[in-house]
């Protein structure tokens, strides 16, 4: 059985993401696929899954397309939807939001905007260097992908 989001955490994300109105947090669109998801997933119910600094708005499929395709899941990375598990504190990361174009790092029930220097800063510092190819990966060049795809072949 799946472990479903708190009523409560739901409530609280709406008014955290008041702005963007229930939209998908990589592709700015919104459609009846669009669910919280846990930034930091995991099977079962650890205890801080449900932390609002772990929940974003997301369309399902393209969670699908981040856990079943190794493209995906580095855009994903490089915008702060997705975080490994070995990530002590997910609040570290950043996360990019399409629809406003801009950087955010999520405190609790608010969410406090920074630049993308500054989000880059906090990625390599958690990261390292796996951050630079996420984030050639997301930018789309053609030598990112080719960097990408041999580093996981």
């Amino acid at each position: 059985m799946a472990d479903r989001t708190p009523k409560k955490v739901i409530a609280a994300l709406d008014r955290r993401d008041a702005s963007t109105a229930r939209t998908c947090v990589m592709t700015g669109t919104e459609s009846d696929r669009i669910v919280p998801q846990h930034r930091q997933g995991g099977m079962g119910g650890r205890p801080d899954k449900h932390r609002l600094e772990n929940v974003l708005w997301l369309d399902s499929l393209i969670n699908g397309f981040i856990e079943s395709d190794a493209e995906w899941a580095a855009h994903a990375q490089a915008w702060g939807v997705k975080v490994p598990l070995w990530v002590k504190d997910v609040s570290r990361v950043p996360v990019y939001f399409v629809t406003e174009l801009a950087w955010f790092v999520l405190e609790g029930d608010t969410r406090r905007g920074i630049t993308a220097v500054e989000a880059m800063g906090m990625m390599f510092d958690v990261y390292g260097k796996d951050y630079l190819l996420w984030k050639a990966v997301a930018d789309g060049t053609g030598r990112a992908r080719t960097l990408y795809l041999r580093s996981v072949s």
